[in-house]
């Protein structure tokens, strides 16, 4: 139960924010992510900044899609087309068997398994019961850290999500103002929600501004 990683000192030949795929080991292939190929969804007025990837079944996709105005769900499958972004979210379960499903995608990510262009932006892990995450899940979830550079975001269990339809839950968008305490799910996202997309998308912000010196030539 590890993620199978060695750290080495960043190569010209490894792009920015992966290791050396020479020092990872990829999952087999029947436990590799599909591609899509067809351009991602956009259900709002401009285009989605990044796509939410379910590492497995139940991962909570269409719900975060739907908090994060900005994002798409790209399913289990790897984003290949270049019409729509190729930023990607990995989400799963806060659970071992979540975990480990997120380890196999972002050891296909590190590995050069994913499409030419993909680019990983971090994790976020829901809730997968009420109550305390146990030691062993926490144990495990540090380790998976490492695959993301410590990018990792954990949405709480909210117990209203049973009883709401997608539809009916309030959206973020970036620069949207904290919600407060304790406000139904139908008038604001949950805190722990805007504090997971305020980081996704500075994130993005960051990496923009470190590739535009280059593109320009300075």
């Amino acid at each position: 139960m590890h993620a199978n990683v060695i750290r080495l000192h960043d190569t010209d030949r490894v792009a920015p924010g992966r290791l050396d795929p020479e020092t990872i080991t990829t999952p087999a292939p029947e436990h590799r992510a599909p591609t899509r190929l067809t351009p991602l969804p956009t259900t709002g007025p401009y285009p989605p900044l990044f796509a939410v990837l379910g590492a497995h079944g139940g991962a909570g996709t269409s719900t975060l899609t739907r908090w994060w105005a900005h994002s798409a769900d790209t399913g289990m499958a790897w984003p290949a087309s270049t019409r729509t972004t190729q930023r990607v979210v990995i989400a799963a379960r806060d659970c071992i068997p979540g975990l480990t499903a997120a380890a196999d995608r972002l050891r296909e990510w590190h590995g050069g398994l994913a499409p030419a262009g993909v680019t990983v932006v971090g994790l976020v892990v829901s809730a997968a019961r009420p109550g305390r995450v146990p030691a062993a899940v926490r144990r495990y979830r540090r380790i998976v850290e490492d695959l993301v550079d410590g990018a990792i975001w954990s949405i709480e269990w909210h117990e209203e999500l049973i009883v709401c339809e997608l539809d009916d839950l309030a959206q973020f968008a970036p620069n949207d103002s904290p919600p407060p305490r304790r406000v139904a799910l139908s008038t604001a996202v949950p805190m722990d929600v805007h504090r997971a997309g305020t980081a996704i998308t500075a994130r993005i912000a960051a990496s923009r501004q470190q590739i535009s010196p280059k593109a320009s030539g300075t």
